[in-house]
């Protein structure tokens, strides 16, 4: 508890020591920082998301926007209610939020493993106005970086875990054709000792035939001693996008009462 609190207390003097304003990026297929509203943003840096699958109107996005690339702590800027994605790399996390957001380029993808190294943020306002920031982290087992740059990444990260007040889950992604992943595992035993909310998802279900996505969402389950069977997705047919987004918005600014839905502590 003391190792937590001095975690977090070192992350928010950090941030408050570092930030100075949103970070503004522009790149192509992408918006720029825009505050702590950032879907709001007008001119170059709105970003107008059209949801690529039927939704109920409250649980589609209206705006999707990139806030920023980050690498430090003290770099997040201010903005709503977190959500971070993370897992072995190549388990399709830009390709998840991309179809998280309705929006085919806003999360860049790439068939190299390891590819994402730093912090991305995204912001997203549901139908009825919610707001949701979208972290997506390294992802981890294959980056490939020199050592100091990956103990240094993680420093980072485990920072940010620990210290993010604003961060309200963290989601696991699990490729589903793979087998048992024992780092995966891991990491998700250290974020529920540490009092951090975690979610686990399977991924690329259109990959297995469907006569076995449930011993896997079983086996899932068992794995990560989960209460309840995980999700299981597949951002190329839209399989369980709705329920996903249901769940984050659940999560989101502005919800009514407490979150609603699967999360283990």
């Amino acid at each position: 508890a003391g190792a937590r609190a001095g975690a977090r207390a070192g992350a928010r003097a950090g941030a408050r020591a570092g930030h100075r304003g949103p970070v503004e990026r522009s790149e192509p297929g992408r918006g720029s920082a825009a505050g702590a509203k950032a879907p709001a943003a007008t001119g170059a840096a709105k970003a107008k998301a059209k949801p690529i699958w039927p939704n109920t109107r409250n649980n589609s996005i209206r705006k999707a926007l990139f806030v920023a690339s980050v690498d430090g702590v003290g770099q997040f800027p201010p903005g709503p209610v977190e959500v971070a994605f993370t897992g072995r790399s190549n388990v399709g996390k830009s390709s998840l939020i991309n179809g998280i957001c309705g929006h085919g380029s806003l999360a860049r993808t790439s068939k190299t493993p390891g590819r994402t190294q730093r912090v991305n943020l995204f912001d997203i306002e549901f139908g009825n106005g919610q707001l949701l920031r979208l972290v997506d982290l390294p992802g981890f087992g294959h980056a490939e970086l020199p050592r100091d740059q990956r103990v240094a990444m993680a420093e980072m990260i485990q920072l940010y875990l620990l210290g993010q007040e604003r961060l309200g889950l963290v989601i696991i992604l699990q490729d589903s054709r793979r087998d048992r992943d024992e780092d995966a595992i891991g990491f998700a035993q250290w974020l529920k000792q540490n009092g951090v909310a975690v979610d686990v998802v399977a991924t690329k279900c259109d990959q297995i035939p469907r006569n076995k996505l449930g011993a896997v969402q079983q086996r899932l389950q068992r794995e990560f001693e989960l209460p309840y069977l995980p999700m299981a997705v597949s951002s190329k047919e839209g399989i369980g996008m709705e329920e996903l987004r249901m769940r984050l918005r659940s999560l989101a600014d502005g919800g009514k009462g407490k979150p609603k839905g699967p999360a283990t502590p």
